[in-house]
């Protein structure tokens, strides 16, 4: 006969008082607090298992104590049910030594030596509105690599050091920041894009930008910006000069000949930055290899970019006993080119007419362009505009505040390396205060743990592999969620990361009992990928579904559920400290 709820109950007790006592693993039973055991209803249908307790659930003995847990409780109640109906429990990632970090002074220097010597100083970061900011470092781990794959990263634009670009080696478990958030190394599409932790203003990048669509160009040698004006423009010279402060400009007078083979010169102003990494990328946009223009430039071009643009290759021409009429020199750029262009102008309000490498604006566009750019043009390039316009819509420099760096993002260049030798096993990371993520030579990438955590060694995880077992065999739950990467792969003994995965049932045999498996994203992912959020409550909402079906055969009941195949390894089990009592488990 099947054990009575009760039964259940009180041996569910047992193996909870077992988990407090256990001793298995000296270093966490010296460290812990607590034991984070889970909590919930004992004779819940559906189980959550996360991957392991952070700081707070250490300190409290509870699971999904933070803001994780409070986006759980809100996604529960969304589909009509809070912590009391289900169980929660949990489970139990590196860089390479030479893999160098950029600190907050701008400085690179290996993550290997930062751990060594627990440098508490900054690094620079990327915050959640994609600026670049200085963050403080508050932990550093170091763990072996285990059977856990490693990959070198890089971008397309990345630093060219000898015969190939700046990278990093990394496990494949690392998330790295891409426009759709953070994604594990080995779940990079070819088509990802990634931060590269390399920026500009707002300012400098839209007067780069406008002036790459104007007559500058970057250089491909070393990525410097550079761009002539004549003399008689030496003032617009120094106005853009001033806008690019933070790349360290250039500028010197020189003598140009009026063409080639002409004896005549004029006098011009030559400007140029520093190289800059964020050139390079904004290089490897603008250049393929002649100078196109990018199609985000159709959803990015912006007043002040236009402004710049237009005082570089614009012109109004001003008629006796007619109305003014603007266009825009486009020498160079292809028919492709000019259509980006137009579509960028369309979107801005602005209509325009391409014919012989130029684009021409009517009457009612010449005025409305005009209004549109008039805040960021210079007394020196006024005339450039309508006159009406010019008379009405003074120069704005409040308009031209720089603002904080955001970060740029580029091609991402993964390839997996796991089977080159390398005398290094230990890879490294480091915890971040804040944004919980910091720059490298590839890439911006988050945190291998929350503070304080650390990756189990293979000892702490078989040492925990039967309370979850255990856990599974008396609640007996028909449904599994497993929150994230780390569980997913473990109760499913298959590498296939949760991005290919959430939302997608199968029964597994886990432990004695065959359960519906349901992936789902992290509710700590979804926190710092906001547009995860919609997706997990997406998957939230397939739950009551999934509870109203028939629970699936047991092993040895009408259709049996077939074993793992003998070829997968053994599940692995994170250490996890855990602690529950009675009421908390549901036994009242």
């Amino acid at each position: 006969m099947p054990p009575s709820k009760q039964e259940r109950r009180e041996a569910l007790k047992a193996v909870y008082h077992q988990a407090r006592d256990c001793t298995r693993c000296p270093q966490l039973a010296a460290t812990r607090t607590t034991v984070v055991f889970g909590s919930g209803n004992a004779d819940a249908d559906l189980m959550f298992v996360g991957e392991a307790p952070g700081k707070n659930e250490d300190e409290q003995g509870l699971p999904f104590v933070g803001q994780a847990g409070k986006l759980l409780d809100r996604l529960l109640a969304e589909i009509g049910l809070q912590r009391s109906d289900v169980f929660v429990a949990n489970v139990l990632k590196c860089l390479r030594y030479n893999a160098r970090v950029q600190l907050g002074d701008g400085s690179w220097q290996r993550i290997g030596r930062l751990v060594q010597s627990r440098y508490a100083g900054t690094v620079m970061s990327v915050d959640e509105k994609g600026r670049l900011v200085p963050r403080r470092v508050t932990g550093w781990h170091a763990s072996p690599i285990g059977d856990r794959s490693v990959h070198r990263l890089t971008y397309r634009s990345a630093k060219n050091v000898g015969s190939r670009r700046s990278c990093i080696e990394l496990t494949g478990d690392h998330p790295v920041l891409t426009p759709r958030g953070y994604v594990a190394v080995e779940e990079l599409r070819a088509d990802d894009r990634i931060a590269t932790g390399q920026g500009l203003s707002g300012l400098a990048r839209d007067v780069v930008c406008g002036t790459l669509l104007g007559d500058g160009s970057i250089s491909r040698k070393s990525a410097m910006l550079t761009m002539a004006h004549s003399e008689r423009q030496a003032s617009y010279a120094l106005f853009k000069a001033n806008l690019l402060a933070e790349l360290q400009v250039r500028f010197r007078e020189v003598e140009v000949a009026a063409a080639a083979g002409d004896d005549r010169v004029y006098e011009a102003i030559h400007v140029r930055t520093l190289a800059h990494r964020a050139l390079g990328t904004l290089r490897a946009e603008f250049y393929r290899p002649k100078k196109v223009v990018p199609e985000w430039i159709a959803d990015e071009l912006n007043p002040r970019m236009l402004a710049v643009w237009f005082m570089d290759d614009g012109h109004t021409r001003h008629r006796p006993s007619r109305q003014p009429l603007s266009e825009i020199a486009t020498d160079g750029f292809s028919d492709a080119d000019l259509q980006v262009l137009l579509h960028g102008l369309q979107r801005l309000g602005l209509s325009a007419k391409a014919s012989r490498r130029r684009l021409y604006f009517d009457v009612t566009g010449t005025r409305r362009l005009s209004k549109l750019i008039a805040p960021y043009v210079p007394a020196s390039m006024r005339y450039k505009l309508h006159p009406e316009i010019e008379a009405r819509i003074p120069f704005d420099e409040t308009r031209l505040e720089p603002g904080t760096p955001e970060t740029l993002y580029d091609d991402v260049e993964v390839q997996e390396v796991t089977d080159r030798p390398r005398a290094d096993q230990t890879f490294f990371c480091i915890d971040v205060e804040g944004t919980h993520n910091f720059v490298t030579a590839g890439g911006v990438v988050h945190n291998c743990r929350p503070p304080g955590n650390r990756d189990p060694h293979p000892e702490e995880i078989e040492n925990c592999h039967e309370y979850l077992l255990r856990q599974v065999e008396l609640i007996e739950p028909r449904v599994i969620c497993t929150l994230g990467n780390f569980a997913t792969k473990l109760l499913r003994a298959d590498p296939t990361g949760i991005t290919r995965l959430h939302g997608r049932e199968e029964v597994r045999v886990i432990g004695t009992r065959a359960v519906r498996l349901y992936p789902i994203f992290h509710p700590a992912a979804a926190l710092y990928t906001p547009s995860n959020v919609e997706v997990l409550r997406t998957d939230f909402a397939r739950i009551p579904e999934l509870l109203a079906m028939a629970p699936p055969p047991q092993p040895g009941e009408h259709e049996p559920v077939p074993e793992r195949p003998p070829d997968l390894p053994e599940p692995d089990m994170a250490a996890v400290a855990v602690v529950v009592d009675d009421r908390q488990m549901g036994l009242f």
